[in-house]
């Protein structure tokens, strides 16, 4: 279920990217969200998974949660694309990216996940990979950017440890529905502070279909994906799966942008998908894999 959420996460930066001569990154952020507020109850309703009382009537501290919860994820996309304003896409995304090692350490401090040998392993590989896909275009100076951006790291990192929290404690959908709402209103008081405005008119049909897709594919699945997988899955295991989001975004860059990624990319991608693979199959499983398999060759010999 993470893998898929990663594919969903991969349209973002692409879809994002042809937007940006029509309308701002921020108000494409508040019309995802705001299109997720209005369409998530009826989708839930139309499924018979809840009722739009379910989902609006919540308690004193689970209003204290949710707000928390989605003061991290909108903090997190928010101080993130404006520092986009301060360095380049490259540092800004290898900075990001370090966001599994802080997974790691929070889950341990605030959870009291165990740090296994596999998670371990799978975060050194992973971060190996991000370095070589980076290696080159680095040059980190303490610049206000930079702050801004690990930043929205923790944040994000803080988002991926409560939401495991919340998942094995709350309700899934009422938790969906208020991350939705608050991250609404939260980016729309960003929007109105920085007086950044949102016209629809300049939009073309082209325009209009890619703001559809990234409201369900980028937004509305995922994110309810996410919040629905919490209570399965680890926060170090999630932390890596999602790195490979950006993988799948450099594909699709490849495939819609005639982006053509460099060497380095591609291996650092390379060394990702196999920390996604040990972080989900655990490093005990493929040494005992591995013992059994010179046994299965003699026994495919012998029987032949």
């Amino acid at each position: 279920m993470v893998f898929i959420v990663s594919l969903c996460f991969s349209f973002t930066s692409v879809f994002t990217k042809i937007l940006l001569d029509k309308i701002s990154s921020s108000a494409t952020l508040f019309l995802r969200f705001i299109f997720v507020v209005v369409t998530f109850p009826i989708v839930l309703k139309i499924l018979g998974k809840s009722t739009f009382k379910e989902l609006i009537f919540i308690s004193g501290s689970e209003l204290k949660h949710f707000f928390f919860l989605s003061i991290f994820l909108a903090g997190d996309m928010i101080l993130f694309f404006n520092a986009l304003y301060f360095i380049s896409v490259s540092k800004a995304t290898f900075l990001f990216l370090t966001y599994p090692i802080l997974s790691l350490i929070l889950a341990r401090i605030f959870l009291k996940e165990s740090i296994t040998k596999t998670d371990v392993i799978a975060t050194i590989i992973s971060f190996s990979g991000i370095v070589v896909m980076f290696w080159k275009k680095i040059e980190l100076q303490g610049s206000k950017g930079e702050i801004m951006v690990l930043a929205a790291s923790l944040l994000w990192s803080a988002y991926i440890i409560m939401n495991r929290y919340l998942g094995e404690t709350k309700n899934h959908y009422r938790k969906t529905y208020w991350l939705f709402l608050f991250n609404a209103a939260i980016i729309l008081i960003a929007l109105a502070a920085t007086k950044d405005a949102i016209s629809l008119y300049a939009l073309s049909f082209r325009d209009m279909v890619l703001l559809l897709s990234l409201a369900i594919f980028s937004t509305l699945i995922p994110y309810t994906l996410l919040g629905y997988a919490a209570k399965y899955v680890k926060s170090s295991t999630s932390s890596i799966i999602l790195l490979l989001g950006p993988i799948f975004g450099i594909l699709l860059s490849f495939i819609i942008l005639k982006e053509r990624p460099p060497l380095g990319t591609l291996i650092g991608g390379f060394f990702i998908l196999i920390s996604a693979f040990i972080s989900t199959y655990s490093v005990e499983k493929l040494l005992e894999a591995s013992k059994r398999f010179p046994k299965k060759i003699k026994s495919m010999l012998f029987w032949m």
